[in-house]
């Protein structure tokens, strides 16, 4: 770690904070957005459709969705996504974003109480599009405000103790779904969750906000003054061409930058088998393993918590211990997903009893969800600081994209034709094979890009007290701008 790198950002409004309160705050946000992915995923929210044998139940008996038709649910919150997340990204350098995450997550509150009011597929599915919006706030921008003021020795075990939320919310999910829809019913799942929020949405809309390094005194205002100071249409037309001026900008400047590219693309193909095996792994073991729903749930839920926890935490401290430069964090994810992908094939491809599967399948998760923690580092410090929340906003994006939202469909359809969870799920773990080449790639590129972390305390402020909108000023590490 660069020794001009400051200990901890300062901040104008002490107040409530200090680094380990804003750490434990993002988790339990976190782990509140994570685990509505579980709930949905869960047996007992989702359930099975009705046939002649039985009937149905959950969200699939209720509403009589096929399989395919019922993967489309955890991938509709990509249009909330696609909208919101730009929109957010670039308003973080001019609105403070402590209080855009409030307004994000407001918006994720109210959709998720409307998912347990929906009364059928389409009103289901146009709220879960608007629980996107609360990701596109919250995902983006609170990782850069960790890396800001996590102990320079300790910033990557601080973001893998946030990331470990990601597995263990849903896993969670899976049994807060599965304990609260048999005497409540699924509607009660996503209304507990809205409830839950709630207090952390009041919180971060009232208590005196922190800010983001590398960004301008502007970004002091809230959301209803930026609104305030943009008067009468043809001032909302320029503010319009300008905001598409500067997210092509920004767009352009990010994807120059090659480790960040091959990051991002090695994550999306990581995504893309988590989103899959997330939703519908439940199912396959209960299938494959002629074990009730119930079960299912409670076994996955249980060895996704443990690995996510275990091996998030471990990823980041493996990284710290090696040195944090962006090559060994590159290595670590390489090896993870190359590791994971051959133990997670013989889970499925060979075991013929439960007790045999959970060993190898623990393992294997455990070996890719160290990469998380690493991950993110590398899209922290491989792009100008005040570019994290637009790289962090287009990674969501397009691991969504081309990750896990299409994934589960694809799984569900290949499932439909094949007819044999041991061979989808085999074939779908070929991406973690693809995803440790891409990370392979982006190690050699490592070698030949600026790590931004070097730049100064002082270069970072005067970068910020100077720029101008749509106009990144930070500089390359051999002091060349990066226009």
């Amino acid at each position: 770690m660069p020794s001009e790198e400051p200990d901890v950002v300062e901040v104008q409004n002490k107040g409530w904070f200090t680094p380990a309160r804003l750490l434990w705050l993002f988790c339990a946000m976190n782990m509140l957005v994570y685990m509505d992915r579980g709930v949905i995923s869960s047996n007992g929210v989702n359930g099975a459709r009705g046939d002649e044998k039985s009937p149905g139940y959950g969200i699939q008996g209720d509403f009589g969705l096929s399989l395919t038709q019922d993967g489309y649910l955890p991938a509709a919150f990509l249009v909330g996504l696609l909208v919101s997340s730009p929109i957010f990204a670039e308003a973080s350098k001019h609105v403070n974003a402590f209080r855009l995450i409030a307004l994000g997550l407001g918006v994720w509150t109210l959709s998720t109480a409307g998912c347990g009011l929906s009364f059928g597929f389409w009103s289901l599915l146009i709220c879960r599009m608007f629980v996107g919006v609360g990701e596109a706030s919250f995902v983006a921008l609170a990782s850069p405000f960790i890396d800001d003021n996590a102990p320079p020795q300790a910033k990557t075990r601080w973001l893998a103790t946030f990331y470990l939320c990601i597995p263990v919310g849903y896993a969670l999910g899976y049994i807060f779904g599965g304990l609260v829809a048999g005497p409540l019913g699924w509607r009660a799942a996503f209304l507990l969750e809205a409830a839950a929020m709630s207090p952390f949405v009041a919180f971060c809309a009232l208590a005196p906000p922190i800010h983001l390094r590398g960004m301008s005194k502007e970004a002091d205002r809230t959301p209803a003054e930026m609104v305030r100071d943009v008067k009468g249409p043809k001032a909302w037309g320029t503010g319009l061409v300008g905001a598409l001026r500067e997210v092509t900008g920004d767009l352009l400047t990010v994807c120059r930058h090659p480790v960040y590219v091959c990051t991002v693309g090695g994550q999306t193909l990581y995504t893309a088998f988590i989103g899959a095996i997330a939703y519908l792994g439940p199912k396959a073991g209960r299938d494959v393993f002629s074990i009730s729903g119930e079960t299912a749930d409670l076994v996955f839920g249980a060895v996704t918590v443990l690995t996510g926890v275990f091996g998030t935490l471990a990823g980041g401290y493996l990284l710290d211990r090696m040195g944090s430069t962006m090559a060994n964090a590159l290595a670590i994810c390489a090896s993870g997903m190359a590791i994971g992908a051959v133990l997670i094939m013989l889970s499925f491809g060979v075991t013929t009893s439960l007790l045999a599967f959970v060993p190898p399948f623990a393992a294997g998760q455990f070996a890719i969800f160290g990469i998380q923690a690493p991950n993110t580092a590398v899209v922290l410090w491989s792009v100008p600081a005040r570019l994290r929340p637009f790289a962090m906003s287009l990674q969501v994006i397009v691991i969504h994209v081309f990750g896990d939202v299409p994934s589960p469909v694809l799984l569900g359809w290949l499932q439909e034709h094949i007819q044999n969870w041991r061979i989808s799920i085999g074939i779908s773990a070929v991406l973690l094979l693809l995803g440790a080449a891409v990370f392979y790639l982006g190690r050699y590129f490592s070698g030949r890009e600026p790590d931004y972390r070097i730049v100064s305390a002082s270069e970072d402020a005067s970068a910020a007290r100077n720029e101008e909108p749509g106009t990144p000023l930070l500089r390359d590490a051999d002091g060349t701008a990066d226009m």
